[in-house]
């Protein structure tokens, strides 16, 4: 008699080894995860706040815009073919992507709550060492950036800076013979300080607590995308977001 064929197998084929916390690191079931995001972000930006971006967003545009004046559609032509590949990948290699997108975006708000109140604690003690009600319409404008927020900010700073940085002292650290983990502990300093100092050269006056709280935020961040990858990142940075504005108006 014929084996009946499990739920999750396609043609037969078994799903790719490596359980929850492998498939949920993988950049392809990452990218899949966030895509509703960002297709949910676009959404509201146009029709509630058309003329708000936030400075990543612009950023990345800005530098999009000097292979030609289309640097819009280039972002989301290249979303379109990544997310194509990924896909084929994941059907492929028999991941089951969608329980674990949705689990993945359950524990990344999970960290975005946890975010605030650790980042406050770390906060609230490099200060101490250191130192020995907007309107509906403003509140949905922050709403949406938020969602930007973690969507751009970790592709910017996180997917983008941080690897380059751990690429970069890897070539240091191997030629000093020197744990590999100093590589990672380097990009997640430098990029997080980055990260924070970002915010005011976009405008924001200087302050030495958002700074550090900033700092201790991307620290965190950067931490998570080394243990649990992009996608985490991303719904932890913005529900935090969310949960800020929503819990502190």
């Amino acid at each position: 008699m014929a084996k009946s064929t499990p739920p999750d197998d396609v043609g037969g084929a078994a799903p790719a080894p490596g359980g929850y916390f492998a498939w949920s690191s993988d950049p392809a079931v990452a990218l899949i995860a966030v895509l509703p995001l960002w297709i949910v972000y676009e959404i509201l930006r146009l029709v509630l706040t058309p003329n708000e971006r936030n400075g990543a967003e612009l950023l990345l545009l800005r530098e999009m815009n000097r292979i030609g004046g289309h640097g819009l559609l280039v972002l989301r032509a290249a979303l379109a073919v990544l997310t194509a590949f990924a896909a084929r990948s994941l059907f492929r290699r028999q991941v089951p992507w969608l329980r674990v997108a949705a689990v993945l975006i359950l524990e990344g708000s999970v960290y975005g709550v946890m975010l605030g109140p650790i980042a406050s604690a770390m906060t609230s003690s490099a200060t101490r060492l250191l130192s020995t009600t907007p309107a509906a319409s403003e509140l949905t404008a922050n709403l949406v950036g938020s969602m930007g927020a973690g969507i751009f900010e970790e592709l910017v700073f996180r997917l983008g800076l941080m690897s380059a940085l751990v690429w970069v002292a890897l070539q240091a650290v191997r030629a000093w013979s020197l744990p590999q983990w100093v590589a990672g502990l380097f990009a997640m300093i430098v990029s997080a300080l980055v990260f924070s100092w970002f915010h005011h050269l976009c405008g924001e006056p200087f302050e030495q607590t958002r700074f550090l709280f900033r700092t201790m935020a991307g620290l965190l961040l950067g931490g998570l995308m080394w243990a649990r990858g992009f996608g985490i990142c991303v719904y932890a940075h913005t529900v935090y977001n969310v949960y800020f504005y929503v819990a502190d108006p």
